[in-house]
C-alpha cells in the first residue's frame, strides 16, 4: 500500500510540475483555481479519512477479541 501512495504522490507531482513548466512557457492546460481547488478536495477527503480511521479505532475495534481470557495470566492469542 505503501508503494501504491507513493507512486500517486509522485505521479501527481511529475503532472503538477508539467503544468507549472507549461505556464512559464504561455500554455495553458488547465487553469490554476482548478488546481488550487482540487488541491482543497483532496486535502478534505484525506482529512475525513483520517477522522473516519480515528473514529473506527475509538468505537468499533475490540483489542481483547482475538485472545483467550480463561488462559492463565498473560494474553494468549487465539491460533
Amino acid at each position: 500500500m505503501k508503494k501504491v501512495i507513493g507512486a500517486l504522490i509522485v505521479l501527481h507531482s511529475i503532472s503538477f510540475i508539467g503544468v507549472l513548466i507549461l505556464r512559464v512557457w504561455d500554455i495553458y492546460l488547465i487553469s490554476i483555481d482548478k488546481i488550487i481547488n482540487s488541491g482543497y478536495t483532496i486535502g478534505l477527503l484525506g482529512a475525513l479519512i483520517v477522522i473516519l480511521i480515528i473514529a473506527y479505532g475509538a468505537f468499533f475495534s475490540s483489542n481483547g477479541k482475538g485472545y483467550y481470557k480463561k488462559i492463565g495470566n498473560n494474553a494468549h492469542p487465539k491460533l
